[in-house]
């Protein structure tokens, strides 16, 4: 779950969404900041699921994108 410190450092999400095999999903979520110390854009995963269905996959991406700033 998100917190408010990594929210706010945040300028764009990226999301990988993938239907498995199986029939669930994969979903990872990137987040793209401005480094505070030098001029440079830093990319990090900040969450990553296996096998949860689309309404999972969405609710992920709706806490990211909705978390209090």
């Amino acid at each position: 779950m998100p917190d408010a410190t990594t929210r706010k450092a945040v300028e764009s999400f990226l999301a990988e969404i993938a239907q498995l095999p199986d029939g669930t999903y994969y979903v990872s979520l990137m987040a793209t900041a401005i480094d505070d110390e030098e001029p440079q854009l830093l990319n990090q995963e900040i969450d990553r699921r296996h096998g949860v269905s689309l309404d999972e996959v969405l609710a992920v991406i709706k806490d990211w994108l909705t978390a209090s700033v």
